[in-house]
């Protein structure tokens, strides 16, 4: 088994798809699981929800097994399939979290209790301007400012060029900082 973590994606989908290897599947979630829930959390901020949302990502990498082995870059796919339900999740979410804002604004006489914390009413226009932000590009940010990625990792799990991220991600805090002035 330990000889297996220095195995690379394709050997271990073959497993997966082929043998649904158990072992394989495992060192594909350990290697993976850890910056996919990062990134969820990020953008979902609910510890829970994030890791049922990285359970989703690796029922539809076993369901997906024989189509992810084919794959010439998986990590892109995965990266993309976490992002999607990431912002499904927010767009469902997003209503509820609404009208608990003003059932509470309404029990408190109108109070703002976002303004309880100045680091918190910072934190939430930061994500209101990121939220703003053409998917191609927040994307981008996402990897790079957030997670920590280098701009040769984008651009293969984007499948786009490395000149392509560089480009989108000065965009990307360009209009977040056009979106952010005056404002902080």
């Amino acid at each position: 088994m330990e000889r297996m973590k220095d195995i690379s994606d394709q050997v271990l989908l073959f497993g997966i798809s082929e043998n649904n290897d158990e072992d394989a599947f495992r060192i594909l979630f350990e290697r993976y699981s850890g910056r996919l829930f990062n990134l969820l959390y990020r953008m979902t901020q609910h510890y829970e929800d994030s890791n049922d949302l990285l359970q989703e990502v690796f029922i539809r990498v076993y369901k997906n097994r024989q189509k992810c082995f084919k794959m010439k870059n998986f990590k892109g796919w995965v990266y993309t399939v976490t992002l999607n339900l990431a912002r499904d999740y927010i767009r469902l979410h997003k209503r509820r979290r609404e009208e608990l804002l003003d059932e509470k604004r309404e029990k408190t006489g109108g109070i703002d209790l976002l303004n309880n914390s100045a680091n918190e009413e910072i934190k939430r226009k930061i994500l209101k301007a990121l939220k703003k932000l053409n998917k191609k590009y927040r994307a981008v940010f996402t990897l790079r400012d957030i997670e920590g990625m280098t701009y040769q990792e984008i651009s293969k799990t984007l499948s786009i060029e490395e000149g392509t991220v560089k480009s989108r991600l000065n965009r990307a805090r360009l209009r977040l900082t056009r979106e952010l002035e005056g404002t902080l």
